[in-house]
């Protein structure tokens, strides 16, 4: 599979949580417009807004940074995680006894997403219910999540027979 390389990237921006985000902050800031022009104590209360909207600014350019990137080619499976993880995190096929794409319960199974797991398995997911599971040995596993099921199916499928990587 010499030069065949799966890329995937996957963040909140135009998702259901950077809309419901948007949805609370815009009325938040609205109302404390309004309470401003009606507040006696202009100066005081206009740092107290001024403070707020900037702790909501911050929450949105935070959730819209977090970034799941996902690499694979002849030389591994790599990933990070930024802002959490920002070196890549990469696994040679020497390394990874098992892969195969799954699908899987968030809530149940890890916890909800993001970064979740225990001393044996780590999960790493933006939003959605797939991702590519990877047995690295030593009783570890990790899950990375996507959101192209179909694409890393068949990427994976035929990495592994073209490889002779786990199953």
């Amino acid at each position: 599979m010499a030069n065949r390389v799966f890329n995937e990237t996957q963040s909140y921006k135009g998702t259901w949580v950077a809309y419901f985000i948007l949805l609370v902050e815009l009325p938040t800031v609205i109302l404390l417009s309004v309470l401003f022009i009606n507040s006696e104590d202009k100066a005081g209360f206009g740092i107290a807004i001024g403070g707020i909207i900037l702790v909501l600014g911050l929450v949105l350019l935070f959730m819209f940074s977090i970034k799941l990137e996902t690499r694979i080619d002849d030389k591994g499976v790599s990933f990070r995680y930024f802002p959490f993880i920002r070196k890549w995190r990469r696994w040679s096929p020497e390394e990874i006894k098992s892969i195969k794409v799954i699908s899987y319960s968030p809530i149940s199974d890890f916890g909800g997403w993001g970064l979740k797991g225990n001393s044996t398995t780590k999960a790493y997911s933006v939003l959605g219910d797939k991702g590519l599971l990877m047995d690295v040995g030593e009783k570890k596993m990790i899950m990375i999540g996507t959101s192209r099921e179909k694409d890393l199916t068949q990427f994976v499928e035929d990495w592994k027979e073209e490889d002779s990587y786990g199953s």
